[in-house]
């Protein structure tokens, strides 16, 4: 999916006073993510094709459960032959979905966790900016967001890789794959969003809120 961006313009830099004896702190994407333990890996015994198999059933089964595809589709028929094919190699399908199922809200979990010790922070952080509205004007908020492409295309980052990003004043940008560097104080605020796409509109969670306070080009 495609942004639609036809006729957007944005403007940089943009400048807010903010107070200079509380100096910014360089940070980058991953001092959003807290640490977590590793997850382990229960599918180390099976082979490479049958792996591919397995999240190929998963994948198939959610797009039924979505109705996205139906359970009389070639597509679903394809997920039942690959499911009779692992079982009659003595692995148990089921038990084997459900193990990835719980894996991926383990994943969506960690995803949704924050750093609380940024709260408040003043913080400088590169990233791309993905525009919720368009305006003559320019805009005033804004997804940053830590890849080019990301929110384009399914899935996006999880929330605690997307700031929400507010400013005062509007501003423009001559196109969103220009990298930008953010300066604004952090707060930890679940937002949800709707982005719009050529085709249709989607709803974008963010785990973090910024006020921005100044917004320039990034030179790597």
């Amino acid at each position: 999916m495609r942004l639609c961006l036809i006729g957007l313009l944005f403007t940089l830099s943009v400048s807010l006073p903010f107070d200079t004896s509380e100096a910014p702190r360089n940070i980058d994407w991953e001092a959003l993510v807290p640490d977590y333990p590793p997850i382990a890996d229960p599918f180390t015994h099976l082979t490479p094709d049958q792996r591919l198999d397995l999240f190929a059933i998963l994948g198939i089964r959610k797009q039924a459960e979505q109705g996205m595809t139906s359970e009389v589709s070639p597509t679903f028929e394809m997920a039942v032959e690959m499911a009779h094919r692992m079982n009659s190699q003595g692995l148990d399908v089921e038990v084997l979905v459900q193990k990835a199922r719980k894996i991926e809200e383990m994943i969506a979990e960690q995803g949704r966790k924050t750093v609380p010790q940024l709260q408040g922070q003043i913080v400088k952080i590169p990233g791309f900016a993905m525009p919720l509205e368009f305006s003559d004007k320019g805009i005033t908020e804004f997804l940053l967001v830590p890849y080019l492409g990301a929110c384009i295309h399914t899935p996006p980052p999880p929330p605690n890789q997307i700031i929400f990003v507010r400013l005062e004043k509007a501003f423009e940008v001559d196109d969103i794959y220009t990298p930008v560097l953010l300066t604004g104080r952090m707060s930890i605020s679940e937002v949800t969003k709707k982005l719009s796409y050529v085709d249709g509109i989607a709803d974008i969670f963010s785990g973090y809120t910024m006020e921005a306070l100044e917004v320039e080009l990034y030179q790597q």
